[in-house]
């Protein structure tokens, strides 16, 4: 008899995607199958980790040891993370940090910040090498492509190159030219990659979202404070409305959490963790009723 399948989309977020390891810590714990991994930028990242590897441990160990290293050091993030309880927006935090006449300098001689290459040796450190297709759990990830606005999914090919393009969150890092496109992270247009994991063949969908769970109440802003955070609150309603077309919603509280806090790894898993702990009933209720249904289709 067919079996289902099951599904993660995982989406983007930044450091706040460290949650998705909770929730496939817990997962693998309970041995509840996956059998495909979609994601988007910081999603891609981890998605990709475990279906190369399918040992939460083994992931956990790994980006731990990176952490540690020169080379997270070497991206810069430090100088990026906001300072108190700053709108999370990297317009706000040059503003504010870096004298005016250089932010116009990065903005008419760049396309992005933090060069392109520190993000791929990144990448490089994370993943083995080798193409999506031969991944131990079938994987895609999602990029955007700004010429036409598509969603542009990557199921084969260099897992490495795929993951870095879907992790380019735009204005840090570069797009990329691929085929005649000009991508850049897949958060912009499938912040949760829920669709697509159904056109791979999932019955059964898990969507994780790590977005902010709350914005910070805004003060006296000036003009970039302001349109940094009608494009935070656009991305939030599409990352709802893509999470509601999963069949289990997974939503851990990070709270307003900028996405260059790696230092605070630690209390994002556990976020991640609490969350599919408290959802773990709902959860194998959810699969248990779609098994049923299934198997009355298909006996």
């Amino acid at each position: 008899m067919k079996k289902q399948k099951i599904a993660l989309a995982l989406g983007g977020g930044g450091a706040r995607g460290l949650a998705h390891i909770g929730v496939l810590k817990v997962l693998e714990e309970e041995q509840i199958p996956i059998d495909i991994i979609t994601g988007t930028s910081m999603g891609s990242l981890i998605g990709a980790m475990y279906a190369q590897h399918p040992d939460i441990n083994q992931v956990i160990k790994r980006l731990k040891s990176f952490f540690m290293s020169r080379d997270y050091e070497s991206l810069g993030l430090k100088f990026v993370a906001p300072k108190n309880d700053q709108n999370p927006s990297f317009l706000n935090q040059l503003v504010k940090d870096v004298k005016q006449r250089i932010v116009v300098n990065i903005a008419q001689s760049r396309t992005g910040i933090i060069k392109t290459e520190r993000l791929s040796e990144a990448v490089n450190l994370l993943l083995d090498a080798g193409n999506i297709e031969d991944a131990r759990i079938p994987f895609a990830c999602a990029a955007t492509d700004l010429n036409s606005g598509d969603t542009i999914v990557f199921q084969e090919g260099d897992i490495r190159r795929a993951v870095t393009i879907s992790s380019s969150i735009p204005g840090f890092f570069s797009p990329h030219q691929w085929d005649g496109r000009y991508l850049t992270d897949g958060g912009v247009t499938a912040p949760i990659p829920v669709e697509e994991a159904r056109t791979m063949g999932a019955d059964i969908v898990i969507g994780v979202s790590v977005d902010a769970n709350h914005l910070s109440p805004m003060e006296t802003p000036h003009v970039i404070d302001i349109i940094s955070r009608a494009d935070q609150v656009r991305g939030k309603l599409l990352s709802r409305l893509q999470l509601l077309t999963a069949d289990i919603q997974l939503h851990p509280q990070i709270h307003n959490a900028h996405w260059s806090e790696f230092q605070h790894y630690e209390e994002f898993i556990h976020s991640g963790i609490v969350e599919t702990r408290e959802k773990l009933t709902q959860i194998r209720n959810i699969l248990k009723k779609k098994d049923s249904i299934f198997k009355r289709l298909f006996s």
